[in-house]
């Protein structure tokens, strides 16, 4: 006698429940809910869980997983077979996580001719982790030319084209990429950071705008607005825009920063430096803790200042710029001190000239010559 399946169970109306209670010799009488629960339990007991054994394509998958990439590879070149792309592009990332990155974007390759749809974007990830961008993004070409609207390939394409340098290309790019997907606002920031790192920071600034209006509670868009306002000249602006931003995220540093340091291109050294110390306690980076010692040393908090670029001195200790700063604020400090050395030098020499005016015998200037 077969068992009915529990989805069996589940799923069989009033009469078929009745005819498997009287099949398992089980009482048939009962509301339904109990009966069906009757059965259920029934079936849980004697029935047997289905055996099942991983076959090598997911043991293979599952070694590269947890860190053995070369057995991986041998159970991968087990399971070849000639019309099956699968195990390429298996065998690719386990010869991409073991560092063998020429033999793996070979395999994706084929892994590519033989149909496999995402196989060419990952020939591109082999490619970059081996330092080449440009042929990265070429094969992100390849596989767009046959799904020109994948987001994933079009973000990973402008990610290469940046690293390898083509920022004007990256923003190209990311500028058609936006006629096709309106609805991704995450777009339109792309473009803005494009731009803003190839110097064009009214472009950018306008890219980045239209984020803001697609999505207004978007912080990142607003914070790399209000640097790309303030890059541009457009210093005010930058302010109440930084100021957007922190309202709807006040953790951030670079927003704090850039909001100090707009403050002190305004001459308002004040908030300049509340704003930078806000961004120092929350991210110790040189150029925060730089930008600090600037604001403090402009409003005359020299002190205060001088520990600030021994701070950038100690996380970075060959910055010219902290050199700098320290080095023009240790000379008000040796001069004082030198002063009153000085003073003190004439003050002995001249209890000495009395001293000695009073016929005192040498022996007994002796002493104070060598404390002197």
């Amino acid at each position: 006698m077969s068992l009915p399946s529990l989805a069996e169970v589940e799923h069989a109306d009033w009469t078929s429940l009745q005819r498997m209670c009287e099949n398992l010799g089980l009482n048939p009488k009962g509301r339904s809910a109990v009966v069906r629960m009757r059965v259920a339990d029934f079936v849980r007991r004697r029935g047997q869980p289905p055996t099942w054994r991983p076959a090598k394509a997911h043991q293979a998958a599952l070694l590269t997983r947890i860190g053995h990439p070369d057995l991986a590879e041998r159970l991968w070149e087990s399971t070849m077979q000639l019309d099956a792309p699968g195990p390429w592009a298996g065998l690719g990332h386990a010869q991409l996580a073991g560092g063998f990155l020429a033999e793996a974007a070979k395999s994706f390759s084929r892994a590519a001719q033989m149909g496999e749809p995402g196989a060419e974007l990952h020939r591109a990830e082999a490619l970059a982790a081996g330092g080449n961008f440009a042929g990265a993004a070429a094969a992100c070409d390849v596989h767009l030319a046959s799904q020109p609207r994948d987001l994933r390939g079009i973000l990973m394409k402008v990610s290469f084209l940046t690293r390898a340098g083509f920022e004007d290309e990256a923003a190209k790019v990311l500028r058609s990429a936006i006629d096709l997907h309106p609805e991704a606002p995450e777009l339109a920031r792309s473009l803005g950071l494009a731009l803003l790192r190839s110097d064009h920071h009214e472009a950018a600034a306008d890219a980045l705008h239209a984020a803001t209006q697609r999505d207004s509670k978007d912080a990142s868009a607003a914070a790399v607005r209000g640097a790309a306002l303030l890059l541009a000249g457009r210093t005010r602006e930058a302010i109440g825009v930084l100021r957007e931003a922190l309202e709807l995220d006040p953790e951030r540093a670079d927003a704090l920063n850039n909001l100090g340091v707009a403050y002190l291109a305004m001459g308002q050294t004040k908030p300049a430096a509340v704003s930078l110390e806000r961004a120092a306690k929350r991210f110790e980076s040189p150029r925060i803790i730089l930008n600090l010692g600037k604001v403090l040393e402009a409003a005359n908090r020299k002190t205060e200042a001088a520990g600030a670029y021994e701070q950038v001195l100690r996380l970075r200790p060959k910055d010219s710029e902290g050199r700098a700063g320290r080095k023009r604020l240790a000379p008000s400090g040796k001069a004082k001190r030198s002063r009153k050395a000085s003073a003190k030098s004439a003050k002995k020499t001249t209890l000495s000239r009395r001293t000695r005016s009073k016929s005192t015998p040498p022996k007994t200037a002796a002493p104070e010559t060598a404390g002197t």
